[in-house]
């Protein structure tokens, strides 16, 4: 799989509709990479903001959708760059952390601590 463009914040929040077009915005977390690990914050997004399980059957069909523009027979790789892009997710929000203001800390610490936790389980623990 080539690098390409990967958005790394790819969530709802970021989506927007003007006529018949949608708007992908705030590039500003984007990186040269593999591109599957674009999913990565919106899979999450879809178990925190949406409350569905890793079980649930939205995540194949989204994945399966994407991967569709990409060729077949890459489910495995997908898999592959998604624990790698929980783990460089991660690596990345530490890295904001020594910028931010000392009254911004113990909110970013809760959610890094979701996030984290996510990265380490995906280590030793694939997607259902």
């Amino acid at each position: 799989m080539p690098a390409s463009v990967q958005h790394d914040d790819l969530h709802a929040a970021n989506l927007y509709i003007e006529g018949d077009r949608l708007r992908v915005l705030d590039w500003g977390d984007a990186s040269i990479s593999n591109p599957f690990m674009s999913l990565v914050v919106t899979f999450r997004f879809l178990e925190e903001t949406n409350g569905l399980a890793p079980t649930d059957p939205w995540f194949s069909r989204l994945r399966d959708a994407y991967l569709d523009q990409w060729g077949t027979g890459l489910a495995e790789t997908f898999e592959l760059a998604m624990r790698v892009g929980m783990v460089a997710h991660a690596i990345a929000w530490l890295r904001q952390r020594d910028f931010l203001p000392p009254e911004s800390i113990l909110d970013f610490d809760r959610w890094f601590t979701v996030i984290l936790r996510r990265a380490l389980r995906s280590t030793v623990e694939p997607r259902p």
